[in-house]
């Protein structure tokens, strides 16, 4: 994997800390039915503190990997430096706590092969969590096994409050995605703003099948965080992420009405953090109902979609409904 000429695929591998994944990621590209010649591998090492590189070392020597290392930044700045590397015609993000299933390069190149117009492809996903359970990722069978125009799956994904397609199904046609800047700030919605921001540019195709594994763990992102105080970091820091992919929107000419959207995402998201925090007022109430209702006017499908009017109940109450919720679901249970 030392041509240069002859790669035809990238896999890029931003990672921070993973050491006890890494390797299984790489072999799951290493034992796919596509030519090892025709493939490289970049992994950006987003300023480890563990023994990321010794454990990557002998592929290294070997030249299987292009490793590259750099101060912490966030996934984002980690994300975009390995674009940058890449001379593949395609390029396909794995995290590196992921792995990729059998044929998963080789089918999604043969979609990118029968149309040019295509710059995204996706699949489902197998979801294995850490007590051993899986599932195979829900997405909506009208979305599979068909080619969309970017821009209307783009308002699907959004007048649903949905996204598929991103994270480690994530593969891109490398002349559109190399044209995307990804600003360091959308840090942890980088997965959603590289699906954002490549649908605008041509046509998107889901594979109706898993080709790729989310391996979640108690490192997730996604996963609930081990403290409170923890919990509270992450949701700031997520909170950053989302403020600056709507930044992002408003500032590169996307469609008015999907940014409106998003800006109903965002709002939701700052809300929801008052919630978590015990600080949400009654002023916070007003105005984000004013900004809703006024300025943005969803329409009550988005209304729903979006649970906004979740958030027009004063903290007190919501949290009590929770626990009258959680109490009822428990009595039912016992009942059974």
């Amino acid at each position: 994997m030392t041509d240069n000429s002859n790669i035809q695929i990238s896999i890029i591998i931003p990672t921070y800390n993973y050491a006890n994944f890494i390797k299984d990621a790489i072999e799951s590209v290493l034992q796919q039915d596509y030519p090892k010649d025709k493939i490289e591998i970049i992994v950006v090492d987003d300023g480890s503190t563990d023994n990321t590189k010794p454990v990557l070392q002998s592929l290294i020597n070997a030249g299987t990997v292009k490793y590259f290392y750099q101060e912490n930044e966030g996934k984002a700045s980690a994300t975009r430096k390995a674009i940058q590397q890449s001379g593949g015609k395609y390029i396909f993000n794995l995290d590196a706590d992921d792995y990729f299933l059998e044929g998963k390069l080789r089918e999604t190149v043969e979609i990118f092969q029968k149309d040019a117009g295509i710059v995204h492809v996706g699949s489902q996903a197998k979801q294995l969590m850490p007590d051993g359970s899986s599932r195979i990722e829900p997405v909506p069978v009208g979305l599979l096994n068909k080619t969309f125009d970017g821009n209307e799956l783009l308002k699907r994904f959004m007048n649903n409050n949905m996204l598929f397609g991103g994270g480690s199904t994530y593969a891109a046609r490398a002349e559109a995605l190399k044209q995307i800047d990804v600003p360091t700030a959308v840090d942890m919605f980088t997965d959603e703003f590289l699906i954002l921001a490549i649908l605008p540019m041509g046509k998107s195709y889901l594979i109706g099948e898993p080709l790729s594994v989310w391996r979640g763990h108690g490192k997730n992102y996604s996963l609930d965080a081990v403290t409170k105080d923890e919990g509270i970091a992450k949701s700031k820091r997520m909170l950053d992420s989302s403020d600056a992919l709507l930044y992002y929107l408003e500032t590169n000419g996307f469609d008015k009405r999907l940014t409106a959207i998003y800006q109903l995402k965002n709002l939701v998201n700052h809300i929801s953090f008052k919630e978590m925090t015990g600080t949400k007022t009654l002023k916070d109430i007003v105005v984000f109902s004013k900004t809703v209702f006024f300025r943005i006017k969803p329409g009550m499908h988005l209304v729903k979609q979006y649970h906004v009017l979740n958030r027009l109940v004063p903290t007190r109450l919501f949290r009590l409904g929770k626990k009258i919720f959680k109490r009822n679901s428990a009595t039912a249970l016992q009942s059974v």
